[in-house]
């Protein structure tokens, strides 16, 4: 499966530059939170914009809108941080389009303990030999569709969770739900 193919649904979600005092991300870029990302090397691009007077979001999205530099980086950051790791679960292209978008929201190993649940595995959110071979055993009984049916569940009750947990971030309940819903219908055996 392309990253290509993937990617465009979740940059939907993802939006431009937000600095959200209810966020717990904190300072944000298309997605890419500062207070849990912060060695990526946008920020450096981000500051220097800022700096130079692009001090408001707007500002911040327009300086950015057509950069060649700060896409590659963004794009490389969701490759490598969101979607190669979710290959190592599977590589049926279904499964791996909703964990990526869902790990993007919620971090890798949340996305991979949600999976890990339902294939019948510990839930540790790495993705080692015994992770591997239990998604392949569930494949082969229930296919892709079920997978991603329950993994839509399991996704809108962590959402739902969440919300109970920390009512302040009922503000975001309806984005997460859009992404808890969504199932990829491409590449599905």
């Amino acid at each position: 499966m392309s990253f290509n193919l993937v990617y465009p649904h979740t940059k939907k979600f993802e939006g431009g530059y937000v600095n959200d005092p209810v966020d717990r991300g904190g300072e944000t870029f298309q997605g890419i939170a500062r207070n849990f990302h912060t060695t990526w090397p946008g920020w450096h691009l981000i500051d220097a914009a800022k700096r130079a007077g692009h001090t408001s979001a707007s500002a911040i999205n327009n300086h950015f809108a057509s950069n060649p530099q700060m896409t590659k980086l963004v794009e490389d950051f969701y490759h490598q941080q969101f979607y190669l790791p979710m290959t190592r679960f599977t590589d049926r292209q279904g499964p791996v389009a909703k964990m990526f978008d869902a790990g993007v929201n919620m971090g890798v190993g949340g996305a991979v303990k949600l999976a890990q649940r339902i294939v019948g595995t510990a839930a540790d959110g790495a993705i080692g030999p015994l992770t591997q071979a239990a998604a392949a055993a569930y494949f082969s009984k229930h296919g892709e569709q079920e997978f991603i049916e329950r993994f839509c569940v399991a996704q809108v009750q962590h959402y739902l969770d969440i919300v109970k947990r920390n009512p302040s971030q009922e503000r975001f309940i309806n984005g997460w739900l859009k992404r808890g819903v969504w199932q990829p219908l491409f590449g599905l055996a």
